[in-house]
């Protein structure tokens, strides 16, 4: 065999053991993807869970609805509330404890931190202490599973429509949602630089992001772009609600 021709095979070979490893770390990538999205509509759709500055954990069903009884009679503002309703210490979240939360059922896990950490910690002590890593939308593009750091907020990226547009998933206590129970949120088509003040910081998982940098060379824009569904460019930029504000209540629960 000659010199040249077992010179191409061996580039062959490194080719096609290449591609199968960029497919196979797609396919996982796209896995971590989709248990992040399955995590995060669980509760959504599932839970009547209220927005609480500092809320951490999601109790069984009769302390969430004593929690949000209580924000219903008692009206405190967000920062109040754990003083005026100590219950909701047994179920209610803020939008750091809801990522963590939602990361965590995806088996992509970290150590929680606050929004303010997200913002301050320098990019080593991120991804050595918390499994995350800073991003450069600009440099990198934006990928479905990416926290967006805004000054005092955090939320997940659920789907990426451009580079400016995206679906999220939070746990709000904004201006727009106020009522109890409704503490977690879809918001689709955001304009991601400027949903809530200035975007400041962007961070990926270490797990996802070294899939992403291995699946990149084929299939970069496929596991980018979206957690369940392609992409439209051709949707206006819009904000809107996925599913209604307000969730009525079991009708024996009412009585």
């Amino acid at each position: 065999m000659s010199v040249v021709l077992c010179n191409l095979l061996i580039s062959l070979s490194l080719f096609v053991a290449g591609h199968a490893f960029a497919s196979d770390a797609a396919g996982e990538l796209r896995g971590y993807q989709q248990a992040l999205r399955v995590a995060g509509e669980d509760m959504l759709e599932n839970l009547e869970v209220s927005y609480v500055y500092g809320g951490n954990k999601v109790g069984d069903s009769q302390t969430c609805d004593t929690c949000n009884r209580c924000l219903e009679a008692k009206r405190p503002a967000p920062k109040e509330r754990f003083k005026l309703c100590s219950v909701c210490t047994g179920c209610s979240l803020d939008c750091s404890h809801f990522v963590q939360l939602v990361f965590n059922r995806a088996n992509l896990g970290f150590p929680y931190l606050t929004s303010t950490q997200m913002l301050e910690l320098d990019a080593s002590t991120l991804g050595k202490k918390y499994n995350l890593r800073p991003v450069s939308i600009s440099a990198e593009g934006l990928l479905a599973g990416d926290l967006l750091v805004y000054r005092g907020h955090v939320v997940i990226v659920e789907t990426v429509h451009s580079s400016e547009s995206a679906d999220i998933v939070h746990a709000t206590g904004g201006k727009d949602i106020r009522l109890p129970g409704q503490g977690i949120q879809r918001e689709r088509f955001v304009r991601v630089g400027h949903f809530r003040g200035e975007l400041l910081r962007v961070l990926r998982h270490v797990t996802m992001d070294q899939l992403w940098r291995a699946s990149k060379g084929a299939t970069r824009n496929a596991s980018s772009r979206t957690l369940d569904s392609s992409p439209n460019e051709s949707q206006p930029a819009k904000r809107f609600k996925m599913r209604r504000v307000e969730k009525q209540r079991d009708a024996a629960a009412v009585r």
